[in-house]
């Protein structure tokens, strides 16, 4: 079975919380770059976490991680009562180096970590649901408060099962899937720092295989993909906004001005500065 890939957008937050509520698991065999825990609150059915599955109940949390393919599949035949489940997803980096870098969330890097196996919680504390319900509806510095305060409280509990041994290896991703995920992440991410090696990681190859798949699959080096990426959002800014040239270039993701101006002029023909005078008379 090959998995798809799903993009994930978070608009005004550095994780995705939200209610899902259907007659049926809705996704088909998919994976994405996102850590996600599935709290099970009303129905029950099987999950495949990679080529493992498991039975889910009311009551139990599932932790899966980052490109680990999975699928729920249930079905309710009474739509007045639905199935229904809160769902949490964020990427071990949300935060930069936190998890990693912060020795009072060890354990919580520690479960993401083991999270590539998937994890289940049965029958779990009724408070953990209370909280990612709070978490939904929260926002600003009170939800990333919220948010570390329930991961902690998980990786408290010592009672995660593994749904699978180990990393499996043969579950099948075709390169060109990994590839249009990889893309996806740049296109909502571009503003991060790039670490090639990273993003290659999360494909399962390789730097250098990765960077051969990619300019087969676009025709260009992933390196040159982002900055074109980069160049494109700081015209939309020098359009549509007022920020001072050295802003948007910082904000769109390079790291000194030198660059902003080097890399704008390869794509534009002109600098930040120039290309703002010349689409002034569109800016109204």
């Amino acid at each position: 079975m090959k998995a798809t890939a799903e993009t994930i957008t978070r608009r005004e937050r550095s994780f995705t919380a939200y209610q899902f509520e259907s007659v049926e698991f809705e996704h088909p065999y998919h994976f994405h770059h996102e850590t996600e825990l599935v709290f099970i609150t009303k129905g029950h059915g099987k999950v495949l976490v990679g080529n493992s599955t498991a039975n889910f109940c009311e009551g139990d949390i599932f932790l899966i991680g980052a490109d680990v393919p999975h699928r729920f599949t249930s079905y309710s035949a009474n739509a007045k009562h639905p199935l229904c489940s809160y769902v949490l997803q964020f990427t071990p980096d949300c935060f930069g180096s936190l998890f990693v870098d912060t020795p009072e969330l060890s354990r919580i890097a520690q479960m993401i970590s083991d999270s590539r196996h998937g994890l289940v919680i049965r029958s779990a504390p009724t408070y953990l649901f209370d909280s990612i319900n709070n978490l939904i509806d929260s926002q600003g510095v009170s939800s990333v408060i919220q948010f570390l305060s329930l991961l902690s409280e998980i990786s408290k509990l010592g009672q995660c099962e593994y749904l699978a041994n180990h990393t499996d290896t043969q579950i099948e991703v075709q390169p060109s899937t990994k590839i249009s995920a990889s893309i996806d992440w740049m296109q909502n991410n571009y503003h991060r720092e790039f670490d090639l090696e990273a993003i290659a990681t999360r494909t399962s190859m390789n730097k250098n295989a990765f960077c051969r798949a990619f300019k087969n699959h676009t025709g260009q080096s992933p390196m040159s993909y982002i900055t074109q990426i980069r160049s494109e959002a700081a015209a939309k800014l020098l359009l549509e906004t007022k920020l001072g040239v050295a802003d948007i270039g910082f904000r769109v993701g390079f790291s000194t001005v030198s660059s902003f101006n080097r890399n704008f002029r390869q794509y534009h023909g002109t600098s930040p500065s120039a290309y703002r005078k010349m689409t002034a008379i569109f800016a109204d």
